[in-house]
């Protein structure tokens, strides 16, 4: 899950991850390297959520380099952690050997820490450090099990640099969890968080700004960072797309709408920023809904949501229509309401007649089959018009819903569209 390199800051914010050891449950938070008299203020950012995560923590893995004893650096993180004491592990890494284990007792020196030992590149005794946890944390198993069931929707947020992403998921969830700056490409890995809405669990991922492949230096720390957003979209079940509102929509962004228009994403169009609007808001919001109109004809059924991630304005209704969405993925037609649309869109529609049969195969997202004679398949034309009769009567905001078609005769083949 995290990005590994040999640079120095290249974890930022705190990265979540589930374990599950012997039945037991626990979630584990990758922080950024301790440091001090850093004045670039992603780094101070970066350390104030070190500082938040020690004090949240109920244990804390004080990891050190066999390699490097007895550098200051250790004693600083030492410093900081002895309040802490009876929550504190310390982790000796990279004793791969019988030799490397004869030396660990100068590692005391730090503190009286409860310590031990692990190759983290070999997995050596990391069995070992896991049962350690367990038993430190003092887990039940039973009062553990509820945290293991999955979300009913995960959720990604995506979007460009410097579109108020972070800000967002902080917003949402009431608490600084990810780092905004006003340096691009603060996000690297992607931050997961489980809140609840309107009774509904939710898996919230926040992910890296996506730029031009172009802009984007292979093998880099960035360029790994934007695989993972694309994995994320990918995954999710909802994609709320953030855009600078002042800016506008980019062709980057319409490239990000047909991915996951493709992929069959629940999608939400988020304009972030109308805290920064001069005038007339509700004028401001007019004019932008008829411009998006003319950019967004391949997506007339995703939602426009305006928001202030900062101030905090309309996120709610974002999340409600989140919740919405979902729950139109999953919408099932009964087949004789099928019978119904399919009859008053021949009715509509002379060209349809080829059509004999609409009926759902599917679900998340919705998925309907057309059956026609050999020799007769409908136009694409013919198919967009049924599905707009099909949103007509269930209008299904927010997804995309796939109608496959199925030829029966002799010589006639289906294809999906």
């Amino acid at each position: 899950m995290a990005i590994e390199s040999p640079i120095s800051g290249t974890t930022r914010d705190r990265l979540y991850g589930e374990v599950v050891w012997q039945g037991n449950t626990f979630d584990l938070i990758d922080l950024a390297g301790v440091e001090t008299g850093t004045k670039k203020e992603i780094d101070q950012s970066a350390q104030e959520s070190v500082d938040l995560s020690i004090v949240e923590a109920d244990l804390i893995i004080f990891l050190v380099d066999w390699t490097d004893k007895n550098n200051e650096f250790d004693k600083l993180v030492a410093r900081k952690l002895r309040k802490y004491t009876d929550k504190v592990l310390l982790v000796v890494n990279k004793v791969d050997n019988p030799a490397r284990m004869r030396d660990i007792e100068e590692f005391k020196r730090l503190g009286s820490f409860d310590l031990t030992t692990v190759s983290a590149i070999s997995g050596k005794s990391t069995g070992d450090l896991l049962e350690k946890i367990v038993e430190k944390l003092g887990l039940d198993k039973a009062e553990k099990e509820e945290e293991t069931q999955k979300a009913d929707i995960d959720l990604a947020i995506i979007g460009r640099p410097n579109v108020g992403k972070s800000t967002l998921l902080n917003t949402i969830i009431g608490e600084k969890r990810a780092i905004v700056s006003s340096e691009a490409g603060t996000t690297r890995d992607i931050i997961d968080v489980r809140f609840f809405h309107k009774g509904k669990s939710i898996i919230i991922k926040d992910t890296a700004g996506i730029r031009r492949p172009g802009k984007v230096s292979k093998d880099t720390i960035e360029s790994y960072s934007v695989l993972r957003a694309h994995k994320a979209l990918r995954d999710c079940d909802v994609a709320v797309l953030v855009i600078d509102g002042v800016e506008g929509l980019v062709a980057l962004d319409m490239n990000i709408l047909g991915q996951a228009k493709e992929w069959g994403k629940g999608i939400i169009l988020a304009v972030n920023k109308i805290d920064t609007v001069d005038g007339d808001v509700r004028e401001y919001m007019a004019q932008k809904i008829w411009q998006f109109q003319e950019q967004l004809n391949f997506v007339p059924w995703m939602p426009i949501v305006f928001i202030s991630a900062k101030e905090d304005e309309n996120v709610k209704s974002l999340l409600g229509q989140v919740v919405a969405v979902a729950e139109n993925r999953r919408t099932t037609i009964s087949q004789e309401s099928l019978d119904i649309i399919l009859k008053e869109a021949i009715n509509s529609n002379f060209q349809l007649e080829n059509i004999k049969s609409l009926v759902q195969k599917k679900t998340n997202p919705p998925q309907f089959e057309v059956v026609y004679p050999a020799k007769r398949k409908p136009h694409f034309t013919q198919i967009r018009f049924l599905e707009n009769r099909i949103r007509d009567a269930f209008p299904m905001t927010g997804t995309p819903i796939f109608i496959d078609e199925k030829s029966y005769g002799k010589t006639g083949k289906g294809r999906k569209k």
